[in-house]
């Protein structure tokens, strides 16, 4: 017990990590504890310079991962932000079905409290559903022709109307909900870190080498930085590196954890590239349209979006059309192990299941019927020889599977957190990033992610007997 008359000094918490979960998890606690979070990329400040705003591909902001199974670069923001800093600014949640594996605490109505405690939906903030107060702008972007052409062919396909794909059971073709504000991304950089930078100790440029313990509990961490090493000392340490980084912590931490590592997960997609007329791809280069539809039954969920190749490929022509297809509820799992100097080596395993390679080539076929009606009415041009349409689709499909760059579950719940996100084993250590879903989402796990960092930083209130649990 603190003496008569002293002030118990605040519970000190560092976040290794300054992406979705970090920087959500760090605006929960920042007045109820002293933060210190950690980044290992840079703090572009703010206000935000317009390349991390309008522009596609940082080099310059990137971890440099690889997937071992096809050579593949794996894109993971090196920046404050994150992820939400060099993606595409998806801000699709995915269906509710989507959570039924996640286990008590973590049901879909757990998580919509947080989700819409994020969110301010432009268009639909006053349904109960949506969230109209948070930092998360979300809005739908008006269609360009091609965008109004797709969704007329995959309405003649079938495929209903959808106008807001993240309403309970979505499905259809409409306008893909994006968090963009002026047409630029607005994620965790824009929207959360001028929250959170008055209120916490913010160390960019600095990277995490190892979790500190006595025993089983975590009492700081060793960082590189600017300054050359240090440690700083902690009551709670949260891991926040993502699903590639936060095995690779625990790994230099010489954490022995459960399952670390295993139950990798991450969207199969592949692009059927046509071509148009580049002044009609450029009034809506990217987040104009989205289809979600379903195979056998709604779990079987596919996604088709196009969007301009030049966007994100200047080799490409600006007459390029990507239409992407991608499987949102694949049963194959890949894997994160331990490769030299504690580097993650992946292997995503995309296609592993024969069962997602049958319906990843049912979800192109359908795709090809709303391209075949589009080419009908002189919209687009489908290349001669186009893979798709040949002769061994299979083998195509293979060679060409790519990732939605959504990677989560390398330390899932029920494997390498429990319910409330303590590392097994240890003690004042949490993981609050997409490296603990149980299975991917069927969307993005960009707003998700966030939710879990919010979600993570009222767990540690709670059990530090500092607020209650929401």
């Amino acid at each position: 017990m603190p003496a008569r008359g002293r002030t118990p000094r605040p519970m000190k918490v560092v976040i290794a990590g300054g992406g979705n979960g970090g920087l959500w998890a760090a605006h929960r606690l920042a007045g109820s504890a002293e933060v210190t979070v950690v980044e290992a990329g840079i703090d572009p400040g703010d206000p935000v310079p317009r390349r991390f705003l309008h522009e596609h591909g940082f080099p310059d902001c990137d971890w440099d991962y690889t997937d071992t199974d096809s050579g593949r670069h794996l894109v993971r923001g090196r920046v404050l932000g994150g992820g939400s800093t060099v993606n595409a600014a998806a801000g699709s949640r995915g269906q509710a079905g989507g959570f039924a594996d996640w286990g008590e605490g973590w049901q879909w109505d757990d998580l919509l409290p947080a989700l819409r405690e994020i969110e301010s939906d432009e268009q639909y903030g006053d349904r109960e559903y949506h969230g109209d107060r948070g930092p998360i702008r979300i809005t739908r972007l008006s269609p360009g022709p091609l965008e109004r052409a797709f969704g007329e062919a995959a309405a003649a396909e079938g495929h209903a109307d959808c106008p807001d794909h993240n309403a309970p059971g979505a499905f259809g073709v409409g306008p893909w909900p994006t968090n963009r504000v002026d047409g630029g991304r607005w994620g965790c950089l824009a929207a959360v870190a001028p929250l959170v930078r008055p209120r916490v100790n913010l160390r960019a440029q600095t990277l995490v080498r190892r979790i500190l313990f006595d025993g089983d509990s975590a009492t700081g961490v060793e960082i590189e930085g600017p300054g050359g090493v240090e440690r700083l000392p902690a009551d709670l340490v949260l891991c926040a590196g993502g699903a590639y980084g936060t095995p690779e912590l625990l790994w230099r931490s010489g954490v022995d954890a459960p399952q670390i590592g295993v139950g990798l997960q991450d969207h199969p997609w592949v692009m059927l590239d046509v071509e148009a007329d580049p002044d009609a791809i450029a009034q809506r280069p990217v987040s104009g349209s989205l289809l979600r539809g379903w195979l056998d039954d709604p779990a079987d969920e596919y996604q088709v979006f196009p969007f301009s190749a030049w966007l994100y490929d200047r080799t490409a022509s600006r007459g390029t059309w990507s239409v992407s297809v991608a499987l949102m509820q694949p049963e194959s799992r890949g894997r994160v192990t331990r490769g030299p100097g504690d580097r993650a080596r992946i292997s995503l395993g995309h296609l592993a299941e024969r069962r997602d390679v049958d319906r990843m080539l049912t979800a192109i076929e359908r795709t090809d019927a709303v391209l075949a009606r589009m080419e009908a009415e002189g919209t687009i041009k489908i290349p001669p020889g186009s893979w798709w349409r040949g002769v061994d689709l299979e083998r195509e499909l293979r060679r060409r599977v790519e990732t939605y760059n959504h990677p989560v579950g390398s330390c899932g719940i029920g494997r390498t957190v429990d319910r409330r996100l303590n590392v097994r084993g240890t003690r004042g250590l949490k993981i609050v990033d997409a490296s603990v879903m149980p299975s991917i989402p069927n969307g993005g796990p960009n707003l998700v992610s966030m939710a879990i960092g919010l979600i993570g930083g009222s767990l540690a209130l709670a059990d530090a007997g500092l607020a209650r649990t929401p």
